[in-house]
């Protein structure tokens, strides 16, 4: 089976992923791309949390190997991204998901974001490009590890963002253009 192809991850997902055990199993079939804010700065041990995961998610043995690719957006290519929103959205979206989507807007429509926020999928759908959000459930179960998660990790937490966004673009709300 072809790995899915161009799977853009936000820190929520990636840290989820580690907690469930199977990281290493979607990295063997998935191409994996990640923000180098999310690499640097999100995904690593926050403290309080020493319970949960113990210590830094290390990707860098999977960056050295391309397993995971990095890509890196210009400041100014990141703020030009997020003026475009009104404080309705703008308030909600990280430094990493306003990377991610901002790279993700520069490419071709083959890029899939998989996010546990919601104002991704509300970007995404204000932006008519609704198409390209995935949950963490949905890519599950498109390379054989399927298994009933949990919102917001799950298809239903995706279309009803999804839907709040185009909404809110038939409004005018969300993109200032």
């Amino acid at each position: 089976m072809p790995k899915l192809k161009l799977l853009i991850l936000d820190a929520g997902i990636v840290i989820h992923l580690h907690e469930l055990g199977i990281w290493d199993r979607l990295l063997a079939k998935c191409e994996v791309h990640l923000s180098k804010i999310v690499v640097e700065k999100e995904v690593l041990f926050q403290p309080g949390d020493e319970d949960k995961y113990g210590k830094d998610i290390d990707l860098s043995t999977a960056i050295e190997n391309g397993t995971i690719k990095v890509f890196d957006v210009g400041v100014s290519d990141v703020r030009d991204f997020q003026q475009r929103f009104d404080p309705l959205y703008l308030g909600d979206l990280d430094d990493g998901e306003a990377e991610s989507l901002a790279y993700m807007m520069q490419q071709s429509r083959d890029y899939l974001i998989s996010s546990a926020d919601h104002i991704v999928y509300k970007v995404l759908g204000n932006l008519g490009r609704g198409e390209q959000g995935i949950s963490l459930e949905e890519i599950l179960q498109k390379i054989g590890l399927g298994r009933v998660l949990k919102w917001p990790y799950n298809k239903a937490f995706r279309e009803k963002n999804t839907i709040q966004g185009q909404q809110d673009s038939i409004r005018g709300r969300g993109n200032k253009k």
